[in-house]
């Protein structure tokens, strides 16, 4: 290979290599290698700059917008002093004001580009009052006068002071649109501030507040492998690491968005029959046959699709997100969210008492989530028997899948090394007698990276890409198209009937710059789009079951953190956890406690477990009372342990769209969170922390050294108190479940327990939308249970077909 065909690319290593080298070097690659996800091509460059965020979003914003909206990221983000003894870093972390960097030219970007919340519209209606005098009044009150002439001002003429104050009032005030607004702001304004990269995909504020980027190891290992791509000897041997350097899935990968003759000839070879037809209103469109189309390609598509395959039939997946191979993640938090999470990561339910956060990419949440491999609880099984009289969680099909789906994970519960958090919270429950154990995992037990958020970099962690896919792409019986989103399901009146058979699906993707249209035609349809976007779907082809899109649960999270300093701040000989460790480095997830769980008595109550937290997450969550204030949390970042409490909800929601879920929590799982809080602060002391706090919007915080016990319990009470409904603590979701639930009837649900719908014959739900109640543990598991008694359903279902 030529020096000139290859550089580094702002410190990634990646190859740039032209397509006729990428075949000649990569060795025996066909040519549906142009169409794969993960190749080393022109077009593959383009995708990986716009995954590290490098393109500018057009921002559509007026100047009157704007001003308001960078006089907002000042008053979050001011200049401030450093104290004394900073290092430089530091001192130009304090220095450095929001406007001094491009945060609200991006931050305008992302609000006209990203932000799909139905209250979109009144963040911008408030920026433009804002900017005026009377709007301010308006907005901000009697705060924003003055007794010297003019009197009244605009937001973005106020001094500071004034801005943060009002800001601090929005965060506590009655009216519910001004919390709203201020968690907004705040979200939006540290997110961006926190994750966003300069040319050398590095960020001014990391070095200040301890963090590395993205994982040195990872780095290293692509310095490693572009040096032995570039050596003569290696070439030889480059057939064996064409599927690490590309993926597993790389020969399974077509691109629908590459010329239209290859596309077609690339499905012809896989076995798919293929018609282009004439649109009127567009230009040429496919129509691709198969058996089976399963839309969605995580923990339930994922497993359906490679049952399915390996049995023989032809399986076509489609997935709304893109395939980034193990090489072509970047495991930079704002790129990640954007290309790999749903909406860009920036979900949030309607009154934003929640943020919501789901896998969109090949694999779906089994890539981006945290590992636990939990399996269904026993008095969870006996419920959905019981209660929901849904004999299948008792069967021994059921028991066999969900050995199956452990098995093919790899799921065991040894850790090497436990991280920062995990350690904290198993010393602290065992130094107060608390129930801590190991979480079963589908990692190996030195796994030691906390960057499995953003994918896994090795691979170790078996999501469904390095699993349940792999077979499907091996058995030669199946393709996944990324970047493919289904429209609508495809269903016609079944002869002799009244009721509907399904016969594919429509989908459309992006081709030279507009949207097209294609169809899958499939004796079989599998939807498993997530339990936010399958109601929708649903919805979209016409099914009328009123039970589509409600009954969800959000297993809401809620948090609280303890500081631990290192030597360089204590001065003390034997620190704990050591000196190296980092709150964001190590297994996500190896300990839990289940004190509070209630499994031997109502089975609804909380985990206790520990997340998985980079600078943007962790700004967004910390409390805000000023902007000098915020800058001290972050430089304690890599010291400050997070654990949560995490409850099995009574509540439930609507699912309107994938962006708008209306949600509301009981009360008794208000209580139950607070208990868990109650917990986790006295576990966080326990373990040593210096300083404990919640994520409140009070900011208060405890010295724990510094006060009696009287003290200790008084904060602990008072503060794990406080209301989790008003806004004024943010709660998370990383699981959504029961928008299609299971039953026995229409009434009731919307799929039988063989997970086909009740109105369409042939259309089955195999994703955690058809959970009959939530789970109150790590969802992976059960999902891929179901799933696969889901594919026994739709086997029996596709022989009988086979046979007529």
């Amino acid at each position: 290979m030529e020096e000139k065909n290859m550089e580094i690319k702002r410190g990634s290593f990646r190859e740039s290599i032209s397509k006729e080298e990428t075949v000649i070097e990569l060795g025996n690659i066909d040519a549906h290698t142009l169409l794969a996800g993960g190749g080393a091509h022109d077009d593959d460059d383009e995708v990986y700059h716009q995954h590290l965020n490098h393109q500018t979003l057009t921002n559509s914003l007026s100047h009157r917008q704007m001003a308001s909206l960078t006089a907002l990221c000042d008053t979050f983000l001011p200049s401030a002093a450093a104290v004394g003894g900073d290092s430089d870093d530091a001192a130009t972390f304090y220095w450095t004001l929001a406007s001094t960097t491009p945060t609200p030219e991006r931050l305008g970007g992302l609000i006209c580009n990203r932000l799909r919340h139905p209250k979109t519209w009144i963040l911008k209606l408030t920026l433009w009052l804002l900017s005026t005098w009377i709007g301010t009044v308006i907005v901000c009150g009697v705060e924003s006068m003055s007794w010297v002439f003019p009197f009244f001002h605009s937001f973005p003429d106020l001094p500071l002071e004034k801005r943060q104050r009002i800001v601090q009032g929005w965060s506590l005030s009655y009216f519910s649109l001004l919390r709203m607004l201020f968690r907004t702001v705040k979200l939006l304004t540290l997110f961006v501030f926190f994750t966003q990269l300069d040319e050398a995909e590095d960020n001014a504020s990391w070095k200040a507040i301890g963090y590395k980027g993205p994982d040195p190891e990872f780095r290293a290992q692509l310095k490693k492998q572009f040096l032995q791509a570039a050596s003569k000897e290696h070439k030889d041997h480059v057939n064996q690491d064409t599927e690490h350097i590309m993926g597993p899935l790389y020969k399974g990968i077509v691109r629908l968005d590459y010329p239209r003759d290859i596309t077609v000839d690339s499905l012809r070879r896989f076995g798919f029959p293929v018609s282009v037809t004439r649109r009127k209103s567009s230009s040429s469109s496919l129509v691709i046959h198969c058996d089976v189309v399963v839309v969605g390609s995580g923990s339930g598509g994922g497993v359906v699709a490679g049952v399915l395959a390996k049995a023989g039939y032809k399986v076509l997946v489609l997935e709304k997100g893109n395939y980034f191979s193990r090489n072509n993640l970047s495991l930079l938090e704002g790129p990640t969210m954007d290309q790999m999470y749903l909406s860009h990561g920036l979900i949030a339910t309607d009154d934003m008492s929640a943020l919501v956060l789901a896998g969109s990419t090949v694999g779906g949440g089994s890539a981006i989530n945290w590992s636990a491999c939990i399996k269904t609880p026993k008095h969870v099984c006996k419920e959905w028997c019981d209660e929901h009289e849904l004999e299948l969680f008792k069967s021994k099909l059921y028991e066999e899948a969900v050995n199956v789906v452990c098995e093919k994970m790899g799921v065991q519960s040894e850790v090497k090394e436990e991280g920062f958090n995990n350690a904290i919270l198993r010393k602290g429950c065992e130094e107060l007698g608390y129930p801590v154990s190991n979480i079963p995992r589908n990692s190996p037990p030195d796994h030691y990276c906390g960057w499995c958020c953003m994918g896994c970099k090795d691979g170790k962690k078996k999501s469904t890409s390095e699993t349940w896919l792999v077979d499907l792409v091996k058995s030669g019986n199946g393709v996944i198209l990324p970047g493919c989103e289904a429209v609508k399901v495809l269903h016609k009146n079944k002869k002799g009937t009244n009721r509907k058979i399904s016969h594919g699906v429509e989908f459309e993707y992006e081709y030279k710059g507009s949207k097209e249209i294609c169809v899958v035609e499939s004796k079989v349809t599998i939807v498993a789009c997530g339990a936010l976007c399958t109601p929708s779907l649903l919805k979209k082809s016409g099914l009328k079951n009123p039970n589509i899109g409600k009954q969800l649960h959000l297993h809401p999270v809620a948090m609280a953190w303890g500081y631990f300093p290192d030597s360089s701040s204590s001065n003390v000989n034997n620190v704990w956890p050591e000196e190296e460790k980092k709150s964001y480095e190590g297994g996500i997830m190896t300990a839990m406690s289940t004190v509070n769980a209630e499994f031997e008595k109502s089975g609804y109550g909380v985990l206790i477990q520990a997340p998985s937290l980079h600078p943007g997450m962790f700004s967004i969550l910390m409390p805000w009372v000023s902007g000098t204030d915020m800058k001290d949390r972050m430089r304690k970042f890599s010291r400050t342990a997070h654990i949560f409490a995490l409850a099995r909800d009574h509540g439930s929601g609507v699912v309107s769209s994938p962006t708008s879920i209306s949600y509301k929590m009981k009360q008794v799982d208000e209580r139950n969170l607070q208990k868990g809080i109650e917990k986790v602060l006295r576990i966080l002391a326990a373990a040593g922390a210096e300083e404990i706090g919640t994520h409140h919007g009070g900011g208060r915080r405890l010295k724990v050294k510094e006060v009696s016990c009287h003290e200790f319990e008084r904060f602990v009470k008072e503060e794990s108190r406080r209301p989790l409904r008003d806004l004024s603590t943010p709660l998370c979701s990383a699981h959504q479940m029961g928008s299609c639930r299971m039953g026995r009837s229409p009434t009731e649900s919307v799929v039988d327990e063989k997970g086909e719908t009740w109105e369409v014959e042939g259309l089955y739900v195999a994703d955690a939308s058809v959970f009959p109640t939530a789970l109150g543990v790590n969802p992976m598991v059960t999902v891929q249970a179901i799933a696969y008694c889901t594919a026994q359903s739709a086997l029996e279902a596709l022989r009988r077909k086979r046979c007529s």
